[in-house]
């Protein structure tokens, strides 16, 4: 299934941008345009051309009070509707028609979101780590990826590829091999715990040794379709860390990619700078792969043949046929 095809995701929240991004700008989504402007009250989205004669709006100016296109001068205010027409004879109104679709927008963790459909949720999926403990946070980045947006959070559930694909840092070709584990539904999503030996991790801890070895559980969580969360325990050994992924989809093969880190400890503890540097060497692994992978996402569980490790892809893709409707009971095939 390509991204564009799933209408139900329109109705999910998505980031669309950093808070400190410059404004006015075109946002691409689900293979359309949009502008993303800044107003008194906050950042608004809307569609990207004027209605008038066809202007592109991010090429126009921000009043404070709304938005003014560049090509004749219309403004706009926070709701979409035009307020000024320069050339409207006095007393003449304002067309109805004269208004742009709008769409809301919300900060959460250093990062705008916003959803083009009929919004499934009151915001974006919230973070235990972030919002319960109070964990240090840090957007690590939000960037272009050549990859379905379904590619890289199957990738973020998937507990089979470290060991080839990461063998620059903490994958062990040697051990293949992953735990039984099980699924625990959640109201949004499912979640997993799975213990895991790694070695190579020693930054994300604090310690600039990758010689390490280090037991621990991984516990893997969908937030919703296009959002996970990642905890990484060590039972006190070392200070935990957790990853909150975001793929946005761009278009059917573009998607951008935001990841936000949140560490137990302080920066003395764990200094980002170090954990920055190996988290950027695991993700470029990834996206190494990724993006040579197939933007045609199959949703159907029986389009494929899954093993007992992949239990969590498995659902995922059960959870998107749900999603699109798909409600057929065959079973997998496993091996």
């Amino acid at each position: 299934m390509k991204i564009t095809e799933l209408a139900a995701l329109r109705d999910q929240w998505v980031p669309i941008e950093l808070e400190t991004a410059p404004t006015p700008k075109m946002v691409r989504l689900f293979g359309e345009t949009f502008v993303l402007w800044k107003a008194s009250s906050g950042f608004h989205l809307s569609e990207a051309y004027c209605p008038h004669r066809g202007a592109r709006l991010d090429c126009g100016t921000e009043t404070g009070e709304g938005l003014m296109c560049p090509y004749h001068g219309w403004r706009f205010g926070e709701d979409g509707r035009a307020t000024h027409i320069p050339q409207l004879d006095p007393g003449v109104p304002i067309p109805p028609r004269a208004v742009l679709k709008t769409y809301p927008v919300v900060l959460k963790y250093g990062v705008l979101w916003s959803c083009v459909g009929s919004p499934a949720t009151g915001g974006p999926p919230g973070w235990h780590e972030a919002d319960e403990l109070g964990w240090r946070v840090q957007v690590d980045f939000f960037e272009s990826w050549r990859s379905s947006a379904f590619r890289i959070i199957d990738n973020n559930l998937d507990q089979s590829h470290p060991a080839f694909v990461h063998q620059g840092t903490f994958g062990n070709p040697s051990r293949p091999l992953v735990p039984r584990y099980e699924i625990e539904r959640t109201p949004t999503g499912f979640r997993t715990r799975i213990p895991q030996y790694v070695g190579g991790a020693g930054p994300q801890m604090g310690v600039d040794d990758e010689s390490l070895t280090f037991d621990r559980i991984q516990e893997a969580e969908l937030l919703a379709p296009l959002v996970t969360r990642i905890r990484l325990m060590y039972g006190n050994t070392a200070p935990d860390y957790s990853f909150y992924g975001s793929a946005t989809p761009i278009d059917d093969e573009h998607s951008n990619y935001l990841r936000i880190s949140a560490l137990e400890r302080d920066e003395r503890e764990q200094p980002y700078s170090l954990f920055r540097a190996y988290s950027r060497r695991v993700v470029d692994e990834d996206r190494l792969v990724l993006e040579t992978t197939n933007p045609d996402f199959p949703i159907e569980p029986t389009a494929e043949v899954h093993l007992r490790c992949d239990r969590n892809t498995l659902e995922y893709r059960r959870l998107l046929s749900r999603l699109a409707g798909r409600t057929g009971s065959a079973r997998a095939v496993t091996a």
